[in-house]
Order: structure tokens, then C-alpha cells, then sequence
């Protein structure tokens, strides 16, 4: 894995959900499909599909909320019903890796994170970006990190 540091900016449509962490891994992607059948209604959508999510805070805080989309190139003033748009910014530790290796990969990162002086942001949210590949999808993480932790090469 190799990590960097960005400052990125997100703009996306997207539908937003909330449930258990501990059921992400299905909730997630069961209203990833239900945006995605009503998709082509969003103008000016990029072909990147996206997620939010709300970080887990404590071993206490067992709901989160979540938001699944598309980026778009430019913010959209008019959105479908249901849907919303969403611009979410920060400074970020980043990886890049296989799909079917996401739980690793997000281990990793936040191992790489914390071995490079950084520490994460537990207000702001975590962001997935996927990515279609001829092998398979590949994901894209970017953990939220407080800005003065920053000052890595």
C-alpha cells in the first residue's frame, strides 16, 4: 500500500442513509444499487461512484450515517427528489487497492496514518471513491486528518 496526503475537494449527488456500523456492509451497498437505478436522471454526473460515510467515533457509537452517489464536475442546483448534493473537502491520508481487499486496505491507511505522525479526524467523514477496472473494481480511501498533523514528506 502507499499512502499520501491530499487536500481534495468532493462534489457529488448522492442519497443519503443511515443504519448500524456493524451493518454497513450490506446497507451500503443495497442503497448504492437503489441510486444507481435512478442515476441517469442527475446532470452533469461523472461515471465515479462515491460514498460518505460518518466515522465510528467510540466502541459506544453504534449508528452512523452514510451518503452513496456519483461525483459531478460542478455543483448542482437542482437535484431529483431524494436526492441531494453534497461537497465535502478536507485533508486526507489516501490509499488505493483492490476491492475485495477493502478491510485490509482501510487497516493499512490508518496504520500508515499513524506511523506518519497524522492523526484522524473523528468529526469529519470518511470518503470511498471507486474505481472500474478491467480486473475488477478498485477503491480509493481517503481518511479525514486533522490539518496541523499535515507536515509529512
Amino acid at each position: 500500500m502507499k499512502g499520501r496526503i491530499v487536500t481534495r475537494l468532493f462534489k457529488l449527488v448522492g442519497k443519503k442513509g443511515k443504519g448500524p456500523f456493524a451493518d454497513f456492509g450490506t446497507i451500503v451497498p443495497s442503497l448504492a444499487r437503489e441510486f444507481m437505478s435512478q442515476s441517469e436522471e442527475i446532470r452533469s454526473a461523472g461515471s465515479k461512484e462515491i460514498a460518505v460515510f460518518e466515522p465510528k467515533k467510540s466502541s459506544d457509537h453504534l449508528e452512523g450515517e452514510f451518503c452513496v452517489g456519483l461525483l459531478v464536475k460542478c455543483p448542482v442546483q437542482t437535484v431529483p427528489i431524494g436526492m441531494t448534493y453534497m461537497e465535502v473537502g478536507g485533508n486526507y491520508a489516501t490509499a488505493r487497492g483492490k476491492m475485495e481487499g477493502l478491510t485490509e486496505l482501510h487497516a493499512s491507511l490508518q496504520k500508515w496514518t499513524a506511523g506518519n505522525g497524522c492523526q484522524i479526524n473523528l468529526t469529519d467523514s470518511i470518503i470511498e471513491v471507486y474505481h472500474p477496472t478491467e480486473a475488477g473494481e478498485e477503491v480509493e480511501i481517503f481518511l479525514p486528518i486533522l490539518s496541523d498533523s499535515t507536515n509529512i514528506s
